[in-house]
């Protein structure tokens, strides 16, 4: 009962969030609209020193300081409105891509709200509305809105208060700002009414609270790819509060030029803290770029840089001039511009490629890294570990890892950052050599589209070519230390076993035999009967011996193999495990075949192994081997008519130690088999005595033991 009430209150929350996006939206369209159409006819004409109540207006004393810069009133009045209108495009578009790529995530849609209002606020001139009261109601409402962006400072970019001492200034905030919306006649409840010195340091103390606890997080809290956002962030802060001092400096300076600068870095700067914003919470919540916030960076910047470089070219074409020929001036100062555009905007989205995408647009330096990672890394795990990481740097991902299949199953070999994403939330590209899989790299992004500009696509396909190498690399060393492992265990346990048939076979019964001895001379002369049946049972005791020590040696090598050869072998094997119900064939095996000593014996103890199986667990009739040799191979395959393998079996004793008999020998070892369809297994050896050096390799098709 409580889980769907907690639901139908997320749900309620979730309409009203989205209600107040929309009534925020187009307030914020129909108050700049007007605002900017207003301030073109405002903007330009001079205002006496008490009818100056716009914050961007000048005196005409001021206009005519600038127009020394060869600046005219509607040059001024046409520039300022076209900032003014850039600052609050940046925002719009920020928040409508935040809405448009996470309108399920209710910290998206805030963030999305809070920008397109405070942008709203800080490009729109309140005072162009004394005549229009709809407008004055609109901007108070989006201006209540804006109010809680300290609040969302504060939770910034997590959601939740970190440290928990933040939930107290921002709780701070939100009442008084409520109380200067609902009780505006209480100057100490009214923010708006207070002395300036108080104000500004209120102001001043909270945005500093915002950067203090970020740099709290960014020291205790934040992973490394947190603190990389927390860093972006704090840049947008210090661009933003650069423009608050200016944009604090400007009504209190009197000379039109420095208000002009002053205006200018302004808003500059409070260019860049929405996209720092939209930055961070497109990684955190979304955890990809979108093609269209890059697009909009990259115009939203050249926007601002050619009409900042417009005004400054006409500035000191101006002085150049002393403020005459004004055409020839603009003219000048157009041609100027365009000639700068594209190797401006070269420079500007080279730059926001690497904001966006971080090393993904320089393929050479991110393939660099991993060579210089490869090159450094101590141990195969070193290595993994090195390129997950410097994948993830270079990639600007929040997660990376490599999972290969191993004997337990899919392992994770490496991985960088959290693992916080379900399978449908990650890109997953199987790593390849020469056709044969080796791994997947793993990539906490569900859109490969957006994760690489259009023109650097190629860069995955390189950068997976030598992740695949490395991971074959290291499953190949992987391999043989575990062959190595292997061998070593295989060695002791025949050492053991040895041991253990010696110890309490052939050496116990040789200890009876001295004891039956000592016996039958004991009793020699006086009881010749019981000696002579001493004798007897030492003389059993030594068959008994000599059967074990020939058991012993057949296990180690089997006898015929060196009396009579492969050929002779396995025809003994052959009838020896031949009856009514089961016959077995041998194709290809000539007296004249020569092989070396191991093979031999891997061939034999497969053929063994197999034939077993095929005895005791198909059920088979019929079992065919046929060997060939071709070039510097030898070809074995053995097929039995049996009952098969089932659909999903597991690799047993039996299977694993044909393999591994092949594989040390530098073989192959394939198995294939279909339920009621008997099995098939195909054995490759090579024929040469340095065969032995090559590097094994296996491959099972429903193994079964």
């Amino acid at each position: 009962m409580d889980r769907i009430r907690s639901r139908g209150l997320h749900r309620s929350l979730n309409v009203a969030v989205h209600l107040a996006w929309w009534l925020a939206a187009i307030l914020s369209v129909y108050v700049s609209i007007f605002s900017h159409w207003y301030g073109i006819g405002a903007y330009n004409v001079p205002c006496s020193g008490d009818g100056c109540v716009s914050y961007f207006q000048l005196n005409a004393e001021q206009f005519a300081q600038i127009g020394k810069l060869g600046l005219t009133p509607e040059l001024f009045g046409g520039l300022t409105v076209i900032l003014l209108a850039i600052q609050n495009l940046s925002s719009w578009a920020v928040g409508f891509l935040l809405y448009r790529y996470g309108w399920k995530d209710i910290y998206c849609v805030t963030a999305s709200l809070l920008l397109i209002v405070t942008g709203t606020i800080f490009s729109t001139d309140d005072m162009l509305f004394d005549d229009a009261s709809l407008l004055k109601t609109g901007f108070i409402i989006l201006n209540t809105f804006g109010s809680m962006y300290i609040f969302f400072l504060f939770l910034f970019p997590y959601g939740k208060f970190v440290p928990r001492w933040t939930m107290i200034p921002a709780l701070v905030w939100v009442l008084i700002m409520v109380t200067s919306i609902l009780l505006p006649v209480f100057p100490f409840l009214n923010s708006g009414l207070w002395p300036p010195l108080i104000r500004n340091a209120y102001m001043l103390t909270m945005h500093g609270l915002v950067v203090a606890a970020q740099f709290v997080r960014y020291f205790q809290t934040a992973s490394v790819e947190q603190r990389r956002q927390i860093q972006w962030f704090a840049w947008g802060m210090a661009c933003y509060s650069v423009g608050g001092v200016f944009g604090a400096l400007e009504p209190v300076v009197d000379n039109g030029i420095t208000r002009l600068i002053c205006q200018c870095i302004m808003y500059s700067g409070l260019l860049f803290m929405p996209f720092s914003i939209g930055i961070v919470v497109l990684e955190t919540r979304l955890r990809h770029m979108s093609i269209a916030f890059n697009r909009t960076l990259v115009y939203i910047v050249l926007s601002t840089m050619t009409v900042l470089f417009y005004a400054m070219i006409v500035g000191i074409c101006g002085v150049m001039l002393q403020g005459k020929v004004n055409m020839v001036i603009a003219l000048l100062a157009t041609g100027l511009v365009a000639v700068m555009f594209h190797p401006l905007r070269e420079k500007v989205q080279k730059a926001v490629n690497h904001l966006v995408y971080g090393e993904r647009d320089d393929p050479y330096k991110v393939l660099s890294g991993l060579t210089e990672r490869l090159e450094s890394a101590l141990t195969q795990r070193s290595l993994l570990s090195s390129i997950v990481e410097n994948a993830a740097h270079a990639l600007r991902l929040p997660y990376v890892a490599i999972e290969a299949q191993t004997e337990r199953g899919t392992e994770k070999l490496a991985s960088y950052g959290d693992n916080k994403y379900a399978a449908g939330q990650v890109s997953s590209i199987p790593l390849n050599v020469q056709g044969e899989p080796v791994g997947k790299l793993i990539l906490g992004i569900d859109d490969l589209h957006g994760a690489l500009p259009p023109d650097k696509r190629h860069l995955l396909d390189d950068l997976i070519r030598q992740v695949s190498i490395a991971v074959q690399a290291e499953r190949l060393t992987s391999e043989l230390h575990r062959s190595r492992e292997r061998l070593v265990t295989a060695r002791e346990e025949e050492r053991r076993r040895l041991r253990r048939d010696l110890h309490d076979g052939l050496g116990s019964g040789l200890a009876s035999m001295m004891l039956r001895l000592d016996e039958a001379l004991l009793l020699h002369e006086a009881e010749p009967d019981k000696s002579r049946l001493a004798l007897e049972l030492v003389q059993a005791q030594m068959r008994a011996a000599i059967a074990d020590i020939r058991r012993l040696v057949y296990a180690l090598r089997p006898p015929a193999l060196d009396e009579f050869g492969l050929a002779f072998a396995m025809q003994e094997l052959a009838m020896q495990l031949e009856d009514p119900s089961m016959r077995v064939t041998l194709d290809g095996f000539d007296r004249g075949l020569q092989l070396h000593a191991a093979a031999e014996v891997a061939l034999y103890r497969i053929a063994q192994e197999a034939l077993t199986n095929a005895v005791r667990h198909a059920g088979a009739s019929e079992c065919v081997i046929r060997l060939r040799a071709e070039g510097d191979l030898l070809h074995v395959d053995i097929t039995d008519n049996g009952c098969g393998l089932p659909q999903q079996p597991k690799p047993g004793i039996g299977i694993r130690s044909m393999r591994e008999r092949a594989e040390e020998l530098g073989g192959t070892f394939v198995i294939r088999s279909e339920p009621g369809q008997g099995t098939q297994i195909s054995i490759q050896l090579p024929v040469l005595e340095g065969g032995d050096s090559h590097a094994g390799s296996g491959e099972a098709e429903n193994l079964a033991g």
